[in-house]
């Protein structure tokens, strides 16, 4: 049971709660952790050519962002004291709903283990956390690690 573990981070501080729990979880039950970042989807390349953004420049940015995002997800395993566990680093784009359920499936995960944020947006009211959301829209266990607002 669990042997594949997804953590999805924003790479805040926020987010280590959620590694620490899927470490020792990992650890206990000899798990590999799936460590996910999912940024907003930005522009096409065609779309930055009709707006005359400069392509070459945007794919240096984003590369960067890639190499900056795939470090921090690193730092936070190694903080949380998992770097020793088998672990996959993963890097998506579009929505983050979706790219956490798509990951899962992808590499047939079987918990999926984040925080929450403590915001309490009037939209989150309207249509729900995304951890609720996430909780609708897939039949894998979800563990909520809450995150108390002094935290932040």
């Amino acid at each position: 049971m669990f042997k594949k573990i997804l953590v999805p981070s924003d790479l805040s501080e926020q987010s280590l709660a959620a590694v620490q729990a899927a470490v020792e979880l990992a650890r206990t039950l000899k798990s590999e952790l799936f460590l996910l970042n999912v940024r907003p989807e930005f522009m096409r390349k065609e779309e930055m050519e009709m707006l005359r953004v400069s392509t070459q420049k945007f794919l240096k940015d984003e590369k960067e962002i890639a190499v900056t995002a795939k470090s921090t997800l690193e730092d936070l395993l190694r903080r949380a004291g998992g770097s020793d566990l088998p672990h996959k680093v993963l890097l998506r784009e579009g929505d983050h709903r979706d790219e956490i359920l798509a990951t899962a499936k992808e590499f047939a995960c079987d918990l999926i283990i984040l925080t929450t944020t403590g915001r309490s947006h009037l939209m989150e009211h309207l249509h729900g956390s995304d951890s609720e959301q996430l909780v609708r829209e897939t039949r894998i266990p979800i563990l909520v690690i809450p995150v108390s607002k002094q935290a932040k």
